[in-house]
């Protein structure tokens, strides 16, 4: 920033009410924590600062001394920060004469009205984003890539603090943003830690991006989870279409309208077999398609919602889904269905909506399903007939996972546990209790159970001995299910986040942030080069994986 006498006296009037109002040490009446539960020492809070008339007045006189001359630009920021920076700094310019518009961009787009992820004008201006701190970086590249996907490119950042850490500075460097600040921590009497971050091995370019309209994010939970089938992806929309997606540039090869009037449309993952695409739809009908063309094949008006996906078993010829019925005393059924045909084969009753979905184990002949009715139980695949039953607290609303070597299924259920049962008998050989629903399939890999829950963690379970082995802070709710890819567990948050670990270390090798929630799993090209990731939004991004 230009330097003179007037600026000074402002810079010192700032520091003062930092250290009066923003600034906090850790004592013994007064304990401050880390996100991640961290004892820390000291706090350096802004808000109040962004509350307070005469420091705003000062921000935004020195704002616009320096800026003024860049003139046109547009200003915008993430909340909540952002909020009152950007409201001072606009209505200083209107008391200078100045024309300038403002946008503020949400954390997590909003569940109702419009559904808007950036509230206020976007015009072809140049953008400055402003914030209070940089610190990491994180908030800015959430700002950054929601503007990315307006097709917009920020290049420059205005801070009131900047921390000047290593992951701030990595963050600049790699997107080629400058960063004007108004103070550092060097007027202050704190120091911050300067261990240096481990270096990402891994790097993330978006090569495509598909979207579909129609979809609303009132409900931030799985989906349709897109299937990779040689060079096409398969995915159902809220829209109420089945997509059959080139792999390579993104566009649509077919499309297939189930008309329904639902809001939930497609939630369904598709499952193939033998050329053809099978599916439900929220419109109560399970559908067969032709994978290259999309011609319907067959459908079968079965019941009256279905959210569950299908589970298909060649060698019995048959198909496994959960319906949603609309009866007193039978509200969901299991049911099983000829892939040919359509006709049902066998049916079991639930008491509740079923929107679970099942898991197959080969030795036994079972079919295993989480339930509505707080279960999961196993029933013979040819016949339905029950096997075994394990009552839970809750419901189960994903397919759970079933390990032949280590003869266990593990699923994760509403009552916040993560259930490691014996798959033979549906015994009972450890519950891990997290602090929020689980809605996720468990990955069983490298001895070891990752399954995600609400509660903004992936809990990692030794799959030998069922200790909790450690419980990593993902910062928003995991419900995206975890995927070996490239020897890396990989998987998404609520918070848009793609995050690689390594399933030995369990260290973080590589992370990269969306626009909106990641709720579905992953896939990944042949040659693991390639990342398709979709968001709760109707949208399917190609993102390329770089090693570095």
């Amino acid at each position: 920033m230009k330097q003179n006498h007037h600026h000074e006296e402002r810079r010192q009037t700032l520091i003062k009410k930092i250290n009066e109002i923003s600034l906090t040490f850790a004592s013994d009446e007064q304990k401050i924590m880390s996100p991640s539960g961290a004892k820390q020492k000291w706090l350096i809070d802004l808000r109040p600062l962004l509350l307070d008339i005469e420091s705003l007045d000062l921000i935004t006189d020195i704002f616009w001394d320096e800026y003024e001359a860049k003139l046109p630009f547009q200003i915008g920021g993430m909340e909540v920060a952002a909020v009152p920076l950007v409201t001072a700094i606009l209505m200083k310019a209107h008391q200078r004469g100045l024309n300038v518009s403002g946008f503020i961009i949400r954390k997590e787009r909003k569940k109702s009205g419009l559904g808007k992820i950036i509230e206020g004008p976007l015009t072809d201006d140049p953008i400055i984003l402003v914030d209070d701190i940089i610190n990491s970086g994180a908030s800015l590249e959430k700002s950054r890539v929601a503007l990315e996907q307006m097709g917009k490119t920020p290049k420059e950042v205005f801070v009131i603090l900047n921390f000047e850490s290593q992951q701030g500075k990595q963050w600049a460097n790699l997107y080629d943003i400058k960063i004007d600040q108004l103070l550092t921590l060097e007027p202050f009497d704190v120091e911050l830690s300067r261990s240096t971050p481990k270096p990402q091995t891994l790097n993330y370019k978006v090569q495509w991006r598909f979207f579909e309209k129609g979809a609303f994010p009132f409900h931030i939970v799985p989906k349709s989870t897109p299937l990779l089938v040689d060079d096409h992806l398969y995915m159902g929309t809220e829209s109420g279409k089945m997509f059959c997606i080139n792999r390579h540039n993104g566009d649509a090869v077919w499309s297939y309208d189930i008309k329904t009037h639902h809001p939930k449309g497609i939630w369904s993952s598709p499952a193939h077999h033998d050329g053809q695409i099978f599916f439900g739809g929220y419109n109560g009908i399970v559908y067969c398609l032709d994978a290259k063309t999309g011609e319907e094949i067959w459908k079968n008006a079965c019941c009256e919602f279905i959210g569950s996906s299908p589970l298909i078993v060649p060698e019995h010829g048959l198909m496994y889904l959960g319906l949603e019925h609309q009866r007193p005393r039978q509200m969901g059924s299991n049911a099983a269905f000829n892939l040919k045909t359509s006709e049902r084969v066998w049916e079991r009753a639930q008491r509740k909506y079923q929107h679970g979905s099942g898991a197959y184990y080969a030795p036994k002949d079972f079919v295993i399903f989480g339930n509505a009715d707080h279960d999961v139980t196993a029933y013979e695949a040819k016949t339905g007939k029950t096997v075994w039953k394990h009552e839970t607290e809750r419901s189960h609303k994903y397919p759970p996972t079933v390990n032949e070597d280590l003869g266990i299924v593990v699923s994760t259920s509403f009552d916040g546990n993560i259930y490691i049962l014996d798959v033979e008998t549906g015994e009972r050989k450890a519950a891990i209790q997290t602090n929020d629903i689980c809605y996720t399939t468990p990955l069983i890999t490298h001895g070891k159970i990752f399954a995600g829950s609400g509660d903004r963690h992936m809990y990692v379970i030794d799959a030998n001995t069922y200790e909790l082995l450690q419980k990593i802070d993902c910062h928003a709710r995991v419900y995206s299910s975890p995927r070996l890819i490239d020897n890396h567990v990989i998987f998404g948050t609520g918070g848009g986040k793609i995050i690689e670990l390594h399933p030995d270390t369990l260290e973080i090798e590589g992370q990269a942030q969306l626009p909106d929630a990641i709720t579905n799993a992953l896939s990944a090209s042949e040659d693991n080069k390639t990342l398709y990731v979709s968001t709760c939004m109707n949208e399917l991004y190609a993102i390329d994986r770089i090693k570095l």
